[in-house]
């Protein structure tokens, strides 16, 4: 598996991902082709990183596993977010979650960051994800009731660098 920076060649393969059924609400659809965007064009604000590789199916040939989407928080000295990591159906529990999201702290420790916080959905559905950041050192430090949508609530996730 590769990881490496987003360029313009991945977009239409990188939006693909994003409306794959069951990776992103629909509201949340338009968000990340703007985050899309705001990198390709030269943001700072919102990098975002690709694995790479096989999945294990007929074809051998590589293609985007997964991608991690974060940036500096403007209102703090050196804590950033994680704003997604998705990972493709396919792809998932081969260690690309895992691996975006190292290689997303080894870039915020090169940006002298401090924390990551990363938030994210109380339903059944993200247990998933809640595991991995927690396997991965995150601690959850908060939980908003009723904030997605009545009974789905955010959890927010921070590890200290």
């Amino acid at each position: 598996m590769l990881i490496r920076d987003m360029t313009g060649i991945d977009r239409a393969a990188l939006q693909k991902l994003v409306r794959e059924p069951g990776m992103f609400e629909p509201r949340e659809v338009p968000v990340a082709e703007e985050l899309i965007d705001a990198h390709l064009a030269g943001s700072t604000d919102y990098r975002i990183h690709l694995a790479e590789g096989v999945t294990g199916t007929a074809d051998p040939s590589p293609r985007i596993l997964g991608f991690v989407c974060y940036g500096h928080n403007p209102v703090t000295d050196a804590v950033h977010d994680v704003y997604w990591v998705a990972v493709a159906r396919e792809a998932r529990r081969r260690g690309a979650g895992r691996a975006l999201l190292e290689h997303a702290e080894r870039c915020v420790r090169g940006l002298a960051g401090r924390a990551i916080v990363i938030e994210t959905s109380g339903r059944p559905d993200y247990r998933p994800a809640r595991a991995l950041y927690e396997s991965c050192g995150y601690a959850r430090v908060a939980e908003i009731a009723d904030y997605y949508s009545p009974g789905d609530a955010m959890h927010i996730y921070m590890k200290t660098l």
